[in-house]
C-alpha cells in the first residue's frame, strides 16, 4: 500500500494531478470575484434575528449595479478622487476620453482587417485539410516492398500506392 501511495505521489508532477490533490496553488480569477459589503459592528446588540430567505440589509444586486455603471448613472470611483488625482488625470488627458474609441479604431483600421483576413487563418490552420492527406494501401505497399527487395532496389524506389477517398 505504501509503495503504491509513494509511486502515485511521484507521478504528481503532472499538472492535473497536482491540481486535483491541491498541491498546486490556484488563484481566483480576478474578473469572477464579487466584492461584498464589509461587515460592520452594529451600534447595539438588540437586533431581531434575520428573516429566512430575505436579502441582506447591505446587499446590492449585481445586475442593477452593472446597469448603473454601464448606463453612466453611477459616478463610480470619480467621486472618491482627491484634488491631486483629478489634477493628474486632467494633465494626462484621461478625463476627456472618447466613449466610442473602440468603434473609431475599428473604423480606421477596417481596411487592414479586410486585406489581412487570411493571416490569422494561416496561423491557426497551418496544417491544411485533413481530407487532402493520402492513405497508403498496406497490401499493395507490402507487395511493392517485396518486389524491391527481390530486385535489390532501395525501399524508397517507386511510388507508394495510395487509397483515394470518394
Amino acid at each position: 500500500m505504501m509503495a503504491v501511495s509513494a509511486s502515485w505521489l511521484a507521478a504528481c508532477s503532472l499538472q492535473a494531478a497536482r491540481q486535483t490533490l491541491g498541491i498546486e496553488k490556484q488563484s481566483p480569477d480576478e474578473y469572477l470575484v464579487v466584492e461584498r459589503a464589509p461587515l460592520s459592528l452594529p451600534p447595539n446588540f438588540d437586533l431581531r434575528p434575520p428573516t429566512p430567505g430575505a436579502a441582506q440589509a447591505q446587499y446590492v444586486d449585481l445586475r442593477q449595479q452593472a446597469e448603473r455603471i454601464l448606463l453612466g448613472l453611477d459616478d463610480g470611483p470619480a467621486a472618491d478622487r482627491s484634488e491631486g488625482e483629478t489634477a493628474l488625470l486632467a494633465g494626462a488627458g484621461a478625463l476627456n476620453t472618447d466613449a466610442r474609441i473602440r468603434q473609431t479604431i475599428d473604423r480606421e483600421n477596417g481596411i487592414y482587417m479586410v486585406e489581412d483576413g487570411r493571416f490569422v487563418d494561416d496561423l491557426m490552420f497551418w496544417q491544411g485539410d485533413a481530407d487532402s492527406s493520402l492513405i497508403i494501401d498496406p497490401v499493395a505497399e507490402a507487395e511493392r516492398l517485396r518486389e524491391n527487395a527481390a530486385a535489390g532496389l532501395p525501399v524508397t524506389y517507386g511510388e507508394s500506392p495510395t487509397i483515394r477517398r470518394k
